[in-house]
């Protein structure tokens, strides 16, 4: 799924480059907590989040994230906003909150990485 579709769904605004928008989204992930985007985000994907601050930016630039998704109205500061377009990373913001923001980009096909693998426990049964 393509960025800006996702702006057409979520009636989104955008904070960053119009020509970002381009960019395909495969997974994304859902936190206000950091610790558990470093732990389990898959790189590469959409974060949904209510967090709104420096370290947002500065865990998606590790994550190599394709974009951030900022819930609940909350509208990120200047200082935020310049800092990704420096980065050249996307930065939406939606009415919607958290779970209606997962759950409506979910119906259109969207998921989260598989956490959980399913693996042989050696006597050729599947855990």
């Amino acid at each position: 799924m393509q960025l800006q579709e996702i702006v057409n769904i979520l009636e989104c605004k955008n904070h960053t480059d119009e020509g970002l928008l381009w960019r395909d989204i495969e997974y994304c992930y859902a936190t206000d907590m950091m610790s558990d985007v470093l732990k389990a985000c898959k790189i590469g994907s959409l974060l949904i989040t209510g967090l709104v601050n420096q370290q947002v930016i500065q865990v998606a630039e590790i994550m190599d994230l394709k974009a951030i998704l900022f819930v609940s109205g909350k509208e990120p500061a200047s200082d935020v906003i310049e800092k990704a377009n420096e980065k050249n990373l996307p930065m939406l913001t939606t009415e919607k909150q958290l779970f209606e923001a997962c759950g409506i980009l979910y119906t259109f096909g969207l998921r989260g990485k598989e956490i959980f693998q399913k693996t042989d426990d050696g006597t050729g049964n599947t855990l």
